[in-house]
C-alpha cells in the first residue's frame, strides 16, 4: 500500500492511497459508492468505532453458533492449522469465534487475516493478537475480494492440507455481487478447501423497523459518511436517507449543495448510494454457493431466524 497515514488519537480524514481517492470520486458521482470504502483509511477508525456499539453487536451471528457449524459439519476429521477470514472487520468477532473452536479444542496455530483495507487489517489484527491467545501466528494480506481471484491463500497454505476459508458478520451482503466474490474465491483455493459463511436473512415485515434501527445511529452515520468526508464533502452538506428496499438496507445521500470534489463538480440534489446491506432468502444462499464453485455441506439457522451459516466444500 502507498501513501498510508499513521496519525495520532484525533485522526484527520484521510485515503490509504491516490486509487483508493480517484476511484471513491468516480463512483460519487455515478451513483454508487461500493461499501469497502467504509472500511478503509479514516474510514477503518469510523468503523471500528461503530462495530464495538451495542446495536451493531446485535446484528451479529453467534461465533459459539458459527464455531459449532464449523465442527459438526465433518470439518473434525480435518486439521484446522490454517484458517483465513475474510473480511474480520475490527477482530472483536474474529476473537469471540476462534475462542469458540479453543474452548472446543479445535484452535488453529495459523490465522490470514485478508481485507480490503489495509488500516482495518492493522486494527484487527492487533486485537486477535492481544486476546485470541499466544499460541496463534496472526498474518495478514491486502485483497480486494471484489476485483478478481489472487494467489495470497495459495501462497500462504502451509502444507498439503485444506485450509478453512471463512466469512462471517454478514460480510457477503455488503458486496456488489456476491456470486462473483464467491467465484473469486472459489477460484483461489483447492478442491477440498472449506467455506464458513454466515448471512444475515431476510426479515419478516414486522421486524423490519427493528433490522432499521441499528442504523439509525450518529455511530452508524459518521462511519458511513466518512469517506466522503475524505472526499471533501462535508456532513452538513449531505442528508442521509435509510431504506429497506429489495431486501437490503440501502443509505442514500443527497447533496443540500453545489460540491466539489477533486475536479469533479456535482449539483445541489446530486444523489447516490453509499451503503448497502443485502438480507438473502436461505435457498438464495444455497444456489449462490452451487452457482460459483462450492458444494454446500451443512447448514444451520439460528433460533431467532436472522441468520444462517453454511459450510461448503471446493468443488
Amino acid at each position: 500500500m502507498d501513501d498510508v497515514h499513521v496519525l495520532g488519537p484525533r485522526r484527520s480524514s484521510y485515503f490509504e492511497n491516490h486509487r483508493h481517492r480517484r476511484a471513491l470520486i468516480d463512483s460519487i458521482s455515478a451513483g454508487t459508492v461500493p461499501l469497502k470504502y467504509a472500511y478503509a483509511g479514516s474510514a477503518a477508525y469510523t468503523h471500528d468505532r461503530y462495530a464495538s456499539t451495542a446495536d451493531y453487536s446485535a446484528m451479529m451471528a453467534s461465533a459459539a453458533n458459527e464455531s459449532e457449524t464449523l465442527l459438526m459439519s465433518g470439518v473434525r476429521d480435518l486439521d484446522l492449522r490454517d484458517l483465513a477470514e475474510v473480511g474480520p472487520g475490527n477482530g472483536r468477532h474474529s476473537v469471540a469465534f476462534l475462542r469458540g473452536l479453543a474452548e472446543r479444542g479445535r484452535a488453529p496455530r495459523r490465522y490470514l487475516g485478508v481485507d480490503f483495507s489495509a488500516t482495518l487489517l492493522n486494527i484487527a489484527a492487533e486485537r486477535i493478537r492481544a486476546q485470541a491467545g499466544a499460541g496463534l501466528a496472526v498474518d495478514t494480506a491486502v485483497w480486494d475480494v471484489e476485483d478478481r481471484p489472487s494467489p495470497c491463500l495459495e501462497r500462504w497454505r502451509s502444507g498439503a492440507g485444506p485450509v478453512v476459508v471463512c466469512m462471517l458478520g454478514g460480510t457477503l451482503g455488503n458486496l456488489e455481487s456476491p456470486v462473483q466474490v464467491l467465484r473469486n474465491l472459489a477460484d483461489g483455493l483447492c478442491s477440498g478447501d472449506v467455506l464458513l459463511l454466515t448471512v444475515l436473512l431476510r426479515p419478516a415485515t414486522a421486524a423490519v423497523e427493528s433490522t432499521m434501527s441499528a442504523y439509525r445511529t450518529e455511530a452508524f452515520r459518521c462511519a458511513a459518511l466518512e469517506p466522503l468526508v475524505a472526499a471533501g464533502l462535508r456532513p452538513a452538506d449531505m442528508r442521509l436517507t435509510l431504506t429497506y428496499d429489495d431486501s437490503a438496507v440501502v443509505g442514500e445521500v443527497t447533496l443540500l449543495r453545489d460540491a466539489r470534489v477533486g475536479r469533479t463538480r456535482l449539483p445541489r440534489g446530486h444523489q447516490f448510494r453509499c451503503f448497502l446491506s443485502r438480507r438473502f432468502a436461505g435457498d438464495e444462499v444455497i444456489r449462490l454457493l452451487y452457482d460459483s464453485g462450492w458444494a454446500v455441506r451443512a447448514v444451520r439457522v439460528d433460533e431467532a431466524d436472522h441468520h444462517m451459516t453454511l459450510v461448503a466444500a471446493r468443488k
